[in-house]
């Protein structure tokens, strides 16, 4: 549905409308990734991590979870810090912000994560979901995860340019483009509100980054995006390591 700011894309309505349509079956074929809890590392601290939001965190376009983008992240964290992760990916095809506030907050603080990888925003800007609520949705997820009791880091993911994406044609994808970089750009805006770190995506992607549905990112795709949340992550992860040594016990 085209939002008020979107008038001049109406003489485009019949043809985005069936795009849309096509790019929802032939996105939707592909199940989550097995193993959504692991463990990775070999150190005597143990730290945990939690992914929370989209099929992106649900890790739709790899096999298991150790190939997406929590698994990676966690192995990269493991293997700058020297310490053992334990991360969970609570994720879910076709979530929104207003979804992970809803159904998936909760889970996210019970399982008391340390450091935090959210993503959300794809199916906000297929949604038309105005940049100011989501702004202030993202604002309310991350007070929610911030002032738990262990004070996690929060890195947003970034939403990715979607013009670049092979399984979304013209015009859709310009559209779709316009509107995940509204949604990006509020969330930059946060950078630093609690902690938060926020990925910003290069202008375009290239096909090697996308799974056989050519919309979510595969294996290599997800290996690249964790370096980034990593990289946002840098001095938090080295406090980690200052202190991934435990003392000797007496």
């Amino acid at each position: 549905m085209l939002t008020r700011d979107e008038l001049r894309w109406l003489p485009w309505a019949p043809l985005l409308l069936a795009e849309g349509l096509y790019a929802r079956l032939a996105t939707t074929r592909l199940p989550p990734a097995r193993d959504p809890v692991g463990r990775v590392g070999s150190g005597q601290r143990v730290l945990r991590l939690a992914g929370v939001g989209d099929s992106i965190i649900a890790g739709i376009g790899v096999e298991t979870q150790a190939e997406g983008l929590v698994g990676q992240v966690a192995t990269a964290v493991a293997a700058r810090t020297g310490v053992t992760v334990e991360w969970q990916a609570i994720g879910e095809s076709g979530a929104t912000s207003l979804s992970v506030m809803q159904t998936m907050l909760d889970t996210a603080i019970d399982c008391q994560p340390e450091l935090v990888v959210l993503s959300i925003g794809v199916n906000d800007a297929v949604a038309g979901v105005q940049p100011h609520d989501f702004k202030e949705r993202l604002r309310a997820i991350v007070d929610a995860i911030a002032t738990s009791a262990r004070r996690p880091a929060v890195v947003f993911s970034g939403i990715p340019p979607l013009e670049s994406f092979p399984a979304l044609p013209w015009p859709l994808s310009r559209l779709l483009g316009e509107r995940a970089r509204a949604l990006q750009e509020v969330a930059v805006q946060l950078t630093g509100y609690r902690g938060m770190r926020v990925v910003v995506f290069p202008s375009r992607l290239g096909r090697a980054a996308f799974s056989r549905d050519r919309f979510h990112p595969g294996a290599q795709g997800c290996a690249e995006w964790s370096s980034w949340i990593v990289n946002g992550l840098a001095l938090r992860l080295e406090a980690i390591a200052d202190g991934a040594v435990l003392p000797t016990q007496q």
